[in-house]
């Protein structure tokens, strides 16, 4: 934190304002004129850099204008009756005519075209060349041989840099002849450009100034520079690889203790990329005269404003501190600096309350949206009262009208089933539907308050008036919205109504009664309204009996023990009709088990529809009694879920190496962590650790950095790509943690390694 200097601390108030006002009143110059300065510079130079893109332009125009009429030369005669009569016939004396035909089509070509350029026309089936220099030779005899056996059979054309080859001193141009066979042409057309004309057309593009001109081809190598040296060479300066900045923006870079400008622009025609470097002194000389000039008038300007804060500081004095008495009368028979004390006293006191007005305006914006959800939440749990209740009434407007307060849950049927149906998100949209239609049907005739108690579950907290009409309203506009809800969704609701309550506190004790009516849906069906007045005390505890035992038969199927869990569903069907009066009924005892079942196994990771099907409800309901879906439970699915939890536990191991393995393969250029992957597989990092090295042999760790270094060699091995980026692949933080690393693996540096692997 910043602290003043101690006599700034300690001097009095005057002095303070007069220091104040004077870096009020220069830094708008200051600024101001740092600002028009840099503008007027700026504005400068970027017409210096449009310049410097003009020209860049004006030399691609050209370059490629080159290029172009190289390409329609060689074109024109790798396309010459003459040219295809020839390489067809053969250099004899027997084809007088056409070889003189062919010579002159050469000569007449070379003489319309403005770049000086040799031809040379290679008889593959005679091994015979025809040079513009040497006349006819024999093929062992060209310069190039060793060039044109590697070029491929099947060719359209083939631009060869200078010195890609020994002794290859300049630029070569090839094209089959006849150009657009399909099979393998009868000769070949060279056009040789030596690395002297080349550096002539760089020298005669109207460049200015001292710049300096590259064209690079797309593997690097300089094609034209105004010295021949550099050209078919990579120059020192670009061995970190090609300038790709083609958005026109410029680059810097230092040369000989000197600042160049570089200018990238890739052609189009060619997808060369050319490269002008202009000395920046030259570039900026503009500039910086005018930031000087200005610069200049700023300080003139600040000598003026120095006096302007004196005396405005005078002035300004006496009635801040008229204020400061007023305000804090105990600093009157204070010195300056107590004045200063109290300044700094009040300016505290005002920050500190913005401060806090702030905090709390930005607090209540930030929980308004969840509001409502909590307090609702709080009386679900009866931790509001009276006083509570008027308090959360008075501050946030919170109130349910009514004399009477009810509780009714909204919980979805077969909540397995629902979870089949919709995905994560689509889950969160239906329940958003359901909320707002319940809100839409009971908000129309009662003050309600809505919440989401658990997945699944949706709970209303229904302001009544006094009376029984208020309550028949309540149960009949609960049944209107089963009977919407049910044209709308694939899905049932069951929705379960408690007593009215008098107050806030009592009610969680209308959420328990309401949670313990859903308890009934197995024995009346799903999409039904349940109230107390339709529980009687006997069915209460036969229910509860008949669903402590379905999840009695749940858990012993699920540790693996089918025939316990067989004897006990039969048990349990044969006590069934004592609580079910009817059959569908007992199906959605059923089918509740059934779902139970199902949320098990997707917690283990086992597949549901190996065990039941397509569709167990759908199986389910064609059955027609109930000793048949017991056969089919105890006979089939339970025996079938035991015999999977059996595979699953012995192929868990394997299985989870295997998946580590993968992982590392297709996310090895990421950030992995051991725990990353263990909250992927849902197990603990040390439990994964130790199951890994079970099954490789190795550490997880060790497995990834062996990989890694793998990808290195083979990247090191076989591509061109700089360690810089090589190491920000394999996600190193730099290009010595990837050096130390890779030498601690492979005993010796990344760069010895790829020399030695190439035999250089």
């Amino acid at each position: 934190m910043w602290r003043p200097i101690p006599w700034f601390r300690n001097t009095s108030f005057k002095r303070k304002l007069f220091v104040y006002s004077l870096v009020i009143s220069l830094l708008p110059v200051i600024l101001t004129g740092t600002v028009l300065a840099s503008m007027a510079a700026a504005a400068i130079q970027d017409e210096v850099n449009q310049n410097q893109q003009i020209i860049l332009q004006e030399m691609q125009r050209q370059v490629d204008s080159f290029w172009a009429g190289l390409d329609k030369a060689s074109i024109q005669l790798a396309n010459h009756r003459a040219l295809e009569q020839a390489v067809q016939l053969g250099p004899s004396g027997k084809y007088l005519n056409e070889m003189l035909e062919l010579e002159e089509a050469i000569r007449k070509q070379r003489s319309i075209s403005e770049f000086q350029y040799d031809v040379s026309v290679i008889f593959l089936k005679f091994g015979k060349v025809f040079s513009s220099k040497h006349g006819f030779i024999e093929l062992n005899e060209f310069a190039h041989r060793n060039i044109i056996d590697r070029i491929p059979p099947h060719f359209r054309s083939e631009i060869i840099a200078p010195d890609t080859y020994p002794g290859q001193n300049e630029l070569l141009y090839l094209r089959p002849v006849p150009i657009f066979s399909d099979m393998q042409g009868s000769g070949i057309l060279v056009l040789h450009i030596e690395k002297d004309k080349l550096a002539d057309f760089a020298a005669h593009v109207p460049l200015g100034g001292n710049r300096k001109l590259y064209v690079f081809d797309e593997k690097g190598v300089v094609l034209i520079s105004r010295t021949p040296g550099e050209i078919g060479t990579r120059p020192a300066l670009f061995a970190g690889g090609l300038p790709r900045n083609y958005s026109g923006e410029p680059a810097e870079t230092d040369i000989g203790g000197e600042t160049y400008q570089l200018t990238v622009r890739q052609s189009d025609y060619t997808r060369w990329t050319h490269v002008a470097m202009t000395p920046k002194k030259e570039l900026t000389r503009q500039a910086d005269r005018i930031q000087v000039t200005t610069f200049g008038i700023v300080l003139l300007l600040a000598a003026f404003w120095v006096l302007v804060a004196r005396f405005g500081s005078t002035r300004l004095y006496g009635p801040v501190q008229h204020l400061l008495q007023r305000l804090l009368p105990a600093s009157r028979e204070d010195s300056s600096a107590g004045t200063s004390n109290e300044w700094h006293a009040l300016d505290a006191y005002v920050t500190g309350m913005l401060q806090t007005n702030e905090q709390l305006r930005r607090q209540l914006n930030e929980q308004s949206p969840y509001l409502k959800e909590t307090i609702v939440q709080q009386l679900l749990r009866g931790e509001i009262n009276s006083n509570e209740a008027e308090r959360v009434r008075q501050t946030f407007g919170f109130q349910l009208r009514g004399s009477r307060y009810a509780v009714c849950l909204l919980d979805i049927d077969d909540y397995a089933r629902f979870q089949q149906l919709y995905q994560d998100k689509d889950r969160s949209l239906m329940m958003f539907a359901l909320r707002k239609m319940t809100e839409e049907v009971f908000e129309e005739w009662f003050s309600c308050a809505s919440g989401i108690s658990m997945p699944g579950q949706m709970v209303l907290i229904v302001g009544l008036e006094k009376g029984d009409a208020a309550l028949e309203n309540l149960l009949l506009t609960a049944q209107k919205f089963l009977d919407t809800s049910a044209k709308y969704f694939q899905f049932t609701v069951t929705i379960a109504c408690s007593h009215p309550v008098l107050t806030y506190r009592d009610i969680n004790d209308a959420y328990r009664e309401a949670r313990d009516l859903l308890g009934y849906r197995l024995l009346y069906g799903p999409g039904k309204l349940l109230t107390p007045q339709q529980v009687t005390p006997t069915e209460n505890q036969l229910a509860s009996d008949l669903i402590k035992r379905e999840k009695q038969i749940v858990t012993a199927v699920m540790q693996g023990k089918a025939d316990e869990g067989a004897e006990q569903l039969r048990e349990w069907v044969r006590d069934m009709p004592q609580v079910v009066r009817h059959f569908n009924g007992a199906l959605g005892l059923f089918a509740h088990l059934i779902g139970e079942l199902v949320l098990y196994m997707q917690e283990l990771e086992l597949a549901p529809p190996e065990v039941f099907g397509e569709d167990p409800y759908k199986r389910l309901y064609e059955m027609a009694t109930m000793n048949e879906v017991a056969e089919w439970l105890a006979g089939t699915v339970f025996p079938s879920i035991a015999e999977r939890l059996e595979l699953a536990h012995t192929g868990k191991q394997q299985r989870m190496a295997a998946e580590v393995i993968r992982y590392i393969h297709n996310h090895f250029d990421t950030d992995l962590s051991l725990q990353q992957l263990a909250d992927r597989l849902r197990v603990s990092p040390s439990q994964l650790s130790r199951m890994f090295k079970e099954e490789t042999g190795m550490n997880f760790i060790d497995y990834l950095i062996r990989f890694r270094m793998d990808k290195a060699k083979e990247w090191l091995a076989h591509t061109e790509m700089p360690i810089k980026d090589i190491a920000e692949r394999l996600s190193y933080t730099s290009v010595q943690n990837f050096t130390r690393v890779f030498k601690q693996y492979e005993q010796l540096p990344p760069g010895e390694y790829r020399k030695r692997f190439r035999g250089d």
